[in-house]
């Protein structure tokens, strides 16, 4: 490597820390989308209890109509979540609660727009829903996508499998819907020709419908800034890629990326971190400076990997937990390992980071609080008896909305 490499390099490690060691802007509270704006980090000021078990800091416990394995989100002071019933998956559920009691306010039924048979292999209302003030959005694995407002009253509602082709996969669909500036993003990456579709969140209407070449994912579209573009990142397999989030144009492929079909793409200033199950194949990628310009990969960690939850950019470094439950921190600027431990268990929900803190949440109801820091130092281990896994993890004023495949429980000091 000559000078002027040496020269490069450097710029881009400085550039790079300083993106992921800025301060957070203030994150709307509560999270109101999957990840709320798909980093997982909340801002100083914020605040979450250290502390619970069954008998502790336990705001309510509210149980959901069939089961479910999104994450809840909140809008309004309501709580809402979706959940799948019948053993075809007959019909999709979609409850609000309210945020202080748990109390149920409404479900809204609807028949599905594809019979898929109810497995535990399969997905069950894994996509997360988003809300804005006044309607939130539901996408199933049936195919169904709807707005409907805060009193229960469906808007609009499209049935994808019916107008582009039933879906296909061992696993089902698991990617949760993402708001962007033109409306709302859906992916459908499965065995058979997939797409990228942005709707129009007042009509349901098509925006734009970006094709895909066939192959499952999971993860959900991240938004980010590149070039003063908007984009939409999609970790799709074995490769990022970048979509301009106003017309669908397809704006770069990076390859390199074998098993990042899962965890989604986490964003930061200037870059993202894009997660993937297979050692030496996650990496954190920095943006060209227009949109069209394909980015730098800045580093690849030797053994860190992240299979079902996202990784976590918080404090200059980053956080990823791998299939066996093993998790690792890795410095934000090198990727250099800094630790790894293992949990008690697997984690499908994404860990969120606060100040010093960062909570690791077990598929079996185990919540592990780390400090923030180069060594691995446990804070609180928190257990909760509930029915089926846990599959996500939500900030809702100063409180926590834990998702188990039949139950919702607040967390909160």
């Amino acid at each position: 490597m000559d000078t002027a490499d040496l020269g490069d390099f450097a710029f881009t490690r400085r550039m790079l820390l300083g993106a992921l060691a800025a301060p957070l802007l203030p994150r709307a509270k509560p999270w109101t989308q999957f990840l709320n704006n798909g980093s997982g980090s909340l801002a100083d000021g914020q605040s979450l209890p250290l502390n619970w078990s069954d008998t502790r800091n336990i705001a309510w416990r509210a149980p959901v109509p069939g089961y479910g394995q999104s994450s809840a989100v909140a809008s309004g002071g309501t709580v809402f979540a979706t959940s799948v019933s019948g053993p075809l998956k007959e019909e999709i559920l979609l409850s609000a609660f309210d945020l202080t009691t748990g109390t149920v306010k409404w479900t809204c039924r609807r028949e599905s727009g594809q019979r898929i048979k109810d497995s535990d292999m399969v997905s069950r209302a894994a996509p997360t829903p988003a809300a804005e003030a006044d309607v939130v959005f539901a996408f199933f694995e049936t195919g169904n996508v709807l707005a409907i407002d805060h009193g229960g009253m469906v808007l609009w509602e499209r049935r994808l499998t019916e107008e582009f082709g039933e879906f296909g996969g061992r696993h089902g669909i698991g990617s949760s819907v993402r708001m962007c500036r033109a409306g709302l993003l859906v992916l459908v990456a499965h065995d058979r020709p997939s797409y990228l579709i942005c709707l129009d969140r007042e009509s349901g209407q098509t925006v734009w419908k970006a094709d895909r070449p066939k192959g499952p994912s999971w993860s959900t579209p991240s938004i980010a800034t590149q070039g003063g573009a908007e984009i939409a990142l999609v970790a799709a397999g074995s490769t990022v890629e970048a979509y301009d989030t106003g017309d669908g144009r397809a704006l770069w492929t990076l390859p390199g990326f074998d098993g990042a079909f899962i965890a989604s793409p986490t964003p930061f200033p200037g870059g993202a971190v894009v997660g993937s199950s297979s050692k030496g194949r996650s990496a954190a990628i920095r943006f060209g400076e227009t949109p069209t310009t394909v980015p730098d990969v800045v580093w690849r960690p030797e053994e860190a990997s992240s299979y079902f939850s996202s990784p976590l950019v918080h404090d200059g470094r980053v956080y990823m937990v791998n299939k066996a439950g093993v998790a690792f921190c890795v410095q934000a600027d090198s990727g250099e390992e800094l630790w790894h431990a293992r949990l008690e268990g697997q984690c499908w929900a994404s860990a969120v980071g606060l100040e010093g803190r960062v909570y690791l949440f077990g598929v079996d109801g185990t919540t592990t609080v780390i400090e923030s820091g180069d060594t691995f130092s446990v804070l609180a281990t928190n257990t909760l008896s509930a029915e089926g896994r846990m599959y996500g993890a939500t900030v809702a004023d100063d409180s926590l909305l834990l998702r188990f495949g039949r139950e919702i429980v607040r967390v909160k000091a």
